[in-house]
């Protein structure tokens, strides 16, 4: 018996400003799989997202979610389904870490009555989720890029959903801080069961983070299959037009992959 569609996408196409920049975009995904799409820069990935998303609206094709199409969803419904990490490295934004992850609870909040005790627990177990407990009363602005992005990834955990989309995450992160935003998105994915499709050029990432493996060339889609698939010969080269080595050490379950032009 085949397993059950949790996200569906059907023949998603975009045009914008007079060019195509998706065309006939078509997956679909279990319930709690991280799914890693990857591509080269302006191939369409971000806009995929946005789009499957509901953050674009004007593209054909159909996106649904357990049989029913997001387009039929309210924006509340819509927001108590899929939860937002976009790029970080804005440092505009006048909220304490609590006040935003308070904010991000608006979904589930009534028109009056305010903060409730419920939403104050699962603000509290959001942050010490994504260890920011320590730092709830400071403002996101006087946080490092690191801080303020798992500061981020707590408000999205506050809005309790059950996917949670990431844009490019550990875009502007040093070396540590890129390494405890992914052990976080894996462990939110591993423990509580979260789908996640998050969009990353980083190769690496994708490969020893996600279950599954969406490439996107030129707006249409590459490639899609098992992480531990994509380093069958000849597939990240006809995927970025240029060629790969890769690199294993003892112990290592999945390579690591640089482009053969930096190795020397």
């Amino acid at each position: 018996m085949s397993a059950q569609k949790f996200l569906d996408v059907e023949g998603l196409s975009l045009d914008l400003g007079g060019a195509r920049i998706l065309e006939d975009i078509s997956f679909s995904l279990e319930k709690g799989r991280y799914l890693g799409i990857i591509g080269p820069n302006g191939a369409g990935k971000s806009s995929l997202l946005k789009c499957i998303g509901r953050l674009i609206k004007n593209f054909s094709g159909r996106v649904s979610l357990e049989g029913v199409p997001l387009s039929s969803m309210s924006e509340r419904a819509l927001a108590r389904r899929i939860a937002w990490v976009h790029q970080t490295g804005s440092d505009s934004l006048p909220f304490t870490v609590r006040e935003f992850a308070l904010m991000s609870r608006y979904p589930w909040q009534k028109a009056i009555g305010g903060e409730t005790a419920e939403d104050r627990s699962i603000i509290d177990r959001s942050l010490e989720t994504a260890d920011v407990a320590d730092i709830a009363d400071r403002q996101l602005n006087s946080l490092s890029g690191g801080e303020r992005q798992k500061a981020l990834i707590a408000a999205a955990l506050a809005q309790s959903t059950d996917i949670l989309f990431l844009d490019e995450p550990t875009s502007f992160l040093d070396y540590r801080h890129q390494v405890e935003t992914l052990e976080l998105i894996e462990r939110v994915n591993r423990e509580q069961g979260m789908t996640v499709l998050l969009v990353t050029h980083d190769i690496n990432l994708a490969l020893h983070g996600a279950d599954e493996i969406l490439a996107i060339k030129k707006g249409r889609m590459a490639w899609k299959g098992k992480s531990s698939e994509l380093l069958e010969e000849g597939l990240l080269e006809e995927i970025f037009d240029t060629g790969f080595k890769s690199f294993t050490s003892d112990g290592q379950l999945m390579p690591y992959v640089a482009p053969g032009g930096l190795v020397r």
